[in-house]
């Protein structure tokens, strides 16, 4: 190769690469990761069923009257008694309440705020082109518990009936045949199977929601950037032609419009490459330097 091809194709060189004699601040941006996230929406709990004591019945007879003849010679002497017999009796269970639950309405952040890059908006700009974005999130109404199931004790009490009946306090004298005592039937109750308390567990229940989870927080780096109020039409159109080369769907104008900024900081954002000026790793990773 002669010395004036060497020459010419430095020149060539030169020509082609845009310059980054500029510097400013531009956005390294956070990186999220979708992941699914349960959350809780009904508290689970243990619970318990009642099975009361299973009662039968069965019927007694009380003498309310005392056997005498029946042709007294000399009558027999009675105390009339009010008699208390107890029919069922006092006994201690356990019964279960169930839990006792209330509805409140939780707030799950689905993304942290972060910075963001204007749309549009170049880093020569006069105007601030980082916006932080609030945080996103969102209401999960959920049943938790306010009062757990509990066991407690109670007394039944003893259950009773009132009689009347002649206690006989002198026998009485007589001959012939003999009136039969009088008696009145009652009946009584009595355990014949305990009580239980059957315990169960009831599961808590999920909803799944997406998050994005930050894996990496944005940073503001001073970098080495192309002066835009120096480019020419010719330059901008080999920007533009290296972006549509990209995948990105531009008019090749020589003008550094909204639309080429656009596609610029998508190309950015998808390189993981600084968002916000014509830097020089964008412009390396373009081909244009």
């Amino acid at each position: 190769m002669t010395h004036s091809t060497i020459n010419n194709t430095q020149q060539f060189n030169t020509t082609q690469r845009i310059p980054t004699q500029c510097s400013a601040e531009l956005l390294h941006p956070a990186i999220f990761r979708t992941e699914p996230l349960k959350v809780l929406v009904y508290d689970g709990s243990a619970t318990y069923s009642n099975i009361p004591a299973e009662m039968v019945w069965s019927e007694t007879k009380i003498q309310i009257e005392p056997a005498r003849y029946a042709q007294e010679t000399e009558p027999a002497q009675y105390e009339e008694v009010q008699a208390t017999i107890e029919v069922e009796r006092m006994r201690s269970e356990l019964y279960a309440t169930p839990p006792q639950y209330q509805k409140i309405v939780r707030e799950i952040f689905i993304k942290p705020d972060y910075k963001h890059w204007k749309l549009g908006c170049l880093a020569s700009s006069n105007a601030s082109c980082l916006e932080t974005i609030k945080a996103e999130l969102v209401k999960i109404p959920t049943e938790v518990i306010k009062e757990p199931a509990q066991i407690h004790q109670r007394t039944i009490p003893a259950k009773t009936l009132k009689i009347k009946r002649k206690k006989l306090i002198k026998p009485g004298k007589g001959s012939g045949s003999i009136l039969p005592a009088r008696y009145t039937t009652i009946k009584l109750i009595r355990v014949s199977k305990p009580w239980k308390i059957i315990s169960s567990l009831v599961p808590a229940q999920y909803e799944t929601i997406t998050v994005q989870r930050k894996l990496r927080d944005a940073k503001i780096l001073t970098m080495p950037i192309a002066c835009t109020s120096t480019l020419t039409p010719e330059q901008i159109r080999r920007i533009q032609q290296a972006l549509l080369q990209a995948g990105h769907r531009l008019n090749l104008s020589g003008v550094l419009d909204t639309a080429t900024i656009v596609a610029l900081h998508a190309f950015q954002k998808a390189n993981q490459l600084a968002i916000g000026g014509l830097s020089l790793e964008t412009l390396r990773k373009l081909g244009l330097t």
